[in-house]
């Protein structure tokens, strides 16, 4: 789960102090005549592209733990969420920003990057510093 997963995960990411939409890039190359799409060929297999949101990955690709313990997250090709911050989900695989955390009534809602706690849904109302997340009140 991707809660536990954050916390150690953090360290590595180097996060700035606001996120940056899709890193995603179409480059030019002599294959077949064609435009490769940098992306493809960047993020081929689990393990090559480490993230922490969505955000860290190309447009084409989601932001998915790899294993159960959460410690391997990578972007792999598929299809991303929509949920926004705040909205109820299960796991990951519903939010925009692929962070799913525990809210303070027992369920799980969608959160995403912030800065300051006013960036946040009033569901999870803190700005997680040094994290940079919007979590429930403890």
């Amino acid at each position: 789960m991707r809660a536990a997963w954050f916390l150690i995960a953090c360290a590595a990411c180097g996060s700035s102090s606001s996120p940056s939409r899709d890193a995603s890039v179409v480059i030019d190359a002599a294959v077949d005549g064609s435009t490769i799409d940098a992306d493809l060929r960047a993020c081929t297999a689990p393990g090559d592209c480490p993230c922490f949101t969505n955000y860290d990955c190309p447009a084409t690709h989601a932001c998915v733990s790899q294993d159960p313990s959460g410690t391997m997250v990578s972007c792999v090709l598929g299809p991303r969420g929509t949920g926004v911050a705040g909205t109820p989900c299960t796991g990951e695989g519903d939010c925009a920003s692929a962070l799913c955390v525990d809210d303070a009534l027992g369920g799980m809602r969608c959160s995403d990057l912030c800065t300051t706690p006013s960036t946040c849904p009033p569901e999870l109302p803190r700005c997680l510093a040094g994290i940079g997340i919007c979590a429930r009140n403890p």
